[in-house]
């Protein structure tokens, strides 16, 4: 009997995955509650074809610094005149309707699992970017501890985990702190969310020459994006990626 399992050669399954595979095939579509049957591609499930169709694809040309649209893809006049500390942004979707439901129950109604459709999303702009040069280290936009403790994680961090995973990228966890509680950006324009971000970030390391890409949500005006790296690069930091999932753009930008 045991010669006959032995035969079977079971080792090479691997259960977890397939159990998670099999679990994301047969979820809901958590935007429209669509059955899993409208799922014929697993790369976006939950989410069933017709939300995936529909989620805000950034298909423009853009600035490659700081990812707004621009003619031929040249670099915005924003950049070249004032440019931010970090070197390209990369960014698959539009902060608009239905991804900033998506992103609102991941972040602020514990929908953790959302994570990984939405670190599916930028798994193709990492494709991208290795070809043309890969970043030596990941590093996850730094929440303050007091914000984790209300929230409960770092949806930043719970991203680039689901990256780190599948692109085999080092993940730095430890490697910058925000060490301010600064007061929620929304509603501030560009000057203001500066001054508010002034000495927010901190690190302890060298970074020596590294290529860093950082892990965020959405970029807003880039502020935040632009304080991490300012210090980084004071660290000795070489070159900085943004990797974000949604750039806001003003009304009628594509």
């Amino acid at each position: 009997m045991k010669k006959f399992y032995n035969s079977l050669n079971f080792n090479h399954l691997h259960p977890l995955p397939l159990l998670q595979h099999w679990l994301s095939a047969s979820l809901p579509c958590p935007l429209c509650a669509a059955p899993a049957q409208k799922q014929p591609s697993l790369l976006l499930a939950p989410l069933c074809s017709d939300c995936a169709t529909a989620l805000p694809w950034y298909g423009s040309q853009r600035c490659p610094q700081c990812a707004l649209p621009t003619t031929g893809g040249a670099y915005c006049g924003l950049c070249l005149q004032h440019p931010p500390a970090f070197d390209r942004t990369l960014v698959p979707l539009r902060y608009a309707y239905p991804l900033d439901r998506l992103l609102q129950q991941f972040k602020y109604h514990q929908q953790l699992p959302l994570g990984k459709l939405l670190a599916r999303t930028l798994l193709p702009q990492l494709t991208t970017l290795a070809l043309a040069e890969r970043p030596e280290v990941m590093l996850a936009m730094p929440m303050h501890p007091q914000r984790v403790r209300q929230r409960g994680f770092n949806h930043a961090l719970e991203l680039a985990r689901h990256l780190q995973s599948a692109w085999q990228m080092p993940l730095e966890i430890a490697g910058c702190a925000r060490i301010l509680d600064t007061q929620s950006q929304a509603g501030m324009d560009v000057k203001t969310r500066a001054r508010n971000l002034r000495g927010a970030f901190a690190t302890q390391q060298q970074w020596q020459g590294k290529h860093v890409l950082i892990v965020d949500d959405v970029m807003t005006t880039g502020a935040s994006m632009h304080a991490l790296a300012k210090v980084l690069k004071r660290a000795g930091a070489g070159r900085i990626t943004a990797l974000v999932i949604a750039r806001t753009l003003k009304t009628g930008d594509d």
